[in-house]
């Protein structure tokens, strides 16, 4: 009876083993030095979700503002849809990754569908940032045009020469353009770029990628072996 008791044991010890064993996978990936192999409780994540969470962790949210209105347009919203539908792992510090990328992104885009319309809806430049901010000042500027847009376009460039290497070019830059004849426009898209776009921008919550992201990453697997990695 005891001998059975032992054997009963020993089977059942040998097959939570084998079990335990069979939980644990790879998942190859790299970092811009090296290559890994991570080993991770597949009862845990799913190699969907170790892929998933790899690509948030490396993803920065920057999407090109190049081309037409629809065409930005196409690649933001094939961005949020993408960020939307990954599959994160189970963890409370990835799932507000996730959001906080995905409200950067959604953000961003909404200042830069103001900025591609900027000419045809001057309003907005005012009603998409706040009150009494910079980027709220610079849009009254592009709103009224004339000398209004020309002294805030000087002044823009006075601050700009402060912290610039090269500020005789800065200024040369800009008597050149006021002596034009289209400089009007010309002072428009520069006071939209270099004032209203970088103020706006500022008013974004901007996520620090100071390598916590790849840390915490690391944390989702109980071992991770180097491969290889590049020369320095």
């Amino acid at each position: 009876m005891n001998i059975k008791v032992i054997l009963s044991t020993l089977f059942l010890g040998i097959a939570l083993s084998g079990a335990v064993h069979a939980q644990v996978k790879t998942l190859l990936f790299e970092d811009e030095l090296c290559s890994y192999k991570g080993f991770y409780d597949s009862k845990k994540y799913t190699e969907r979700q170790l892929k998933d969470t790899y690509t948030l962790v490396t993803s920065y949210g920057y999407v090109g503002d190049e081309g037409t209105l629809a065409e930005m347009t196409a690649r933001y919203t094939a961005e949020i849809d993408r960020l939307k539908k990954l599959q994160i792992a189970n963890s409370s510090y990835f799932k507000n990754l996730q959001q906080d990328v995905l409200n950067y992104v959604q953000q961003t885009f909404a200042l830069k569908k103001v900025q591609k319309q900027a000419k045809q809806n001057p309003q907005a430049l005012t009603t998409a940032v706040k009150k009494g901010g910079a980027a709220y000042t610079y849009g009254i500027a592009l709103q009224n045009g004339g000398t209004e847009l020309l002294e805030s376009y000087k002044t823009l460039t006075l601050q700009q020469m402060k912290n610039n290497a090269a500020p005789d070019h800065l200024w040369d830059q800009y008597t050149t353009t006021i002596a034009r004849a289209d400089k009007l426009e010309k002072a428009f898209a520069y006071v939209l770029v270099y004032g209203w776009w970088n103020s706006a921008n500022r008013e974004v919550h901007h996520i620090e990628y100071d390598g916590t992201q790849s840390e915490q990453y690391r944390k989702l697997f109980t071992k991770i072996e180097t491969i290889d990695c590049d020369e320095p």
